[in-house]
């Protein structure tokens, strides 16, 4: 088997752009690690959908003027951060390795294997990797929180040719990051107002950017921070950083994207199409999709949520003889569904109660899944988001 993977160094000589990126509002699907268990203080559990509302955030495109040796990698910043003995051990599940998987007794996260912990850790300017956080660990010590794309691509034995994408945290060096952006200057373009409606753009420092974003680099219509760290300018700990991201529902919204370009470039390589003519490719669904199968399985069996359609998920219509789909869903509740939206629309009054309570199930299961944190002052034991 033959395989292809990005490399986890920038290249030395290699040249960066500063752009601003933005990540468009979207309903997107939060997915979690259903093998974690609360003791190793990742949440845990199904699936949930998240309201993005939106955001622009600082990406560094590597120069099309520049040839690379390794497969170009296009960082997202994710912000600054500092890193705890706890932040060690909650990347550490999530980023572990089918052989880490079988030592702890847990399953593995994907079927590709990907770079664990170690990879965190790693300087992806320098190489040098943050020491491992303990007791006697300067608390104070800042990072960059990095997100870094990851593509592997395999040839199986038959010509099969099996794509796959993860996006992992990395954090970077302060003094890398600062050399890393120095003489960047990002072009951005001013809102037109009343009293100056024409289009104007203006030229800024990159680095100076990112240091008026505060510790989360959301440019522009951040998500709400943690009630523990109010301000822009209270540091946050990687863990409650990349919480941030993934909860308001931008980590997937930023996976989406990646996917999208990754897409369009490979339609657009000459080299690829000639491969894909010859074999088949399986290239991972997009978040969406994937959803869908999992829960189009489970609606096997299950009746039209219309009382009065005897149509079930699975089985052929007795008039017609084709197999039924229950493919409309509730807007509000995202739990019932029906054969068609001519039958959600007679269903409506009768369902209004159950909606209710299904949406407040939800949220209830959505907040079990968070990680509880013990506040210093009142003791107390609350979900991350409520801190």
């Amino acid at each position: 088997m033959k395989e292809a993977r990005c490399s986890l160094l920038l290249p030395e000589n290699g040249k960066y752009q500063p752009k601003i990126k933005n990540l468009h509002k979207q309903k997107v699907i939060v997915y979690q690690d259903t093998a974690a268990e609360p003791s190793v203080g990742l949440p845990g559990g199904k699936p949930f959908y998240a309201e993005f509302q939106g955001s622009t955030v600082m990406q560094l495109e590597p120069s099309p003027k520049v040839k690379h040796k390794t497969m170009p990698i296009t960082l997202t910043v994710g912000g600054r951060c500092t890193l705890t003995k706890e932040n060690y051990r909650d990347f550490g599940m999530m980023m572990r390795t089918k052989d880490q998987a079988d030592t702890i007794h847990v399953d593995a996260n994907g079927s590709f294997d990907w770079p664990d912990v170690e990879s965190f850790l790693m300087c992806p300017v320098c190489s040098e990797s943050a020491p491992i956080p303990d007791d006697d660990s300067d608390p104070t010590a800042e990072y960059w929180l990095l997100f870094y794309p990851l593509l592997q691509i395999n040839i199986e034995k038959g010509d099969k040719m099996i794509i796959a994408s993860r996006t992992i945290c990395r954090l970077a060096c302060f003094d890398c990051m600062e050399n890393l952006l120095e003489g960047m200057q990002l072009t951005v373009k001013q809102t037109p107002t009343e009293a100056d409606p024409s289009l104007t753009t203006i030229s800024l420092s990159a680095m100076e950017m990112l240091e008026e974003a505060g510790t989360a680099s959301f440019l522009q219509d951040s998500p709400p921070r943690p009630e523990s760290f109010p301000n822009v300018d209270d540091e946050l700990d990687a863990w409650t950083l990349y919480t941030l991201w993934e909860h308001s529902g931008a980590w997937e919204a930023l996976q989406n994207d990646y996917k999208t370009v990754l897409s369009r470039s490979m339609q657009a390589t000459s080299t690829l199409k000639t491969v894909a003519a010859a074999a088949e490719i399986t290239v991972p669904s997009s978040s969406d999709k994937a959803i869908s199968a999992i829960r189009a399985k489970e609606r096997y069996g299950r009746k039209c949520g219309s009382s009065t359609c005897n149509k079930v998920h699975g089985k052929k219509d007795e008039e017609t003889g084709e197999v039924m789909r229950l493919t409309v869903v509730c807007e509000k509740c995202q739990s019932v569904y029906y054969c068609s939206k001519t039958c959600r629309k007679a269903a409506a009054k009768q369902h209004r109660g159950s909606c209710a309570q299904n949406k407040e199930e939800e949220r209830e299961r959505h907040v079990s899944r968070l990680k509880k944190i013990q506040c210093d002052v009142c003791k107390k034991v609350l979900p991350c988001t409520q801190m």
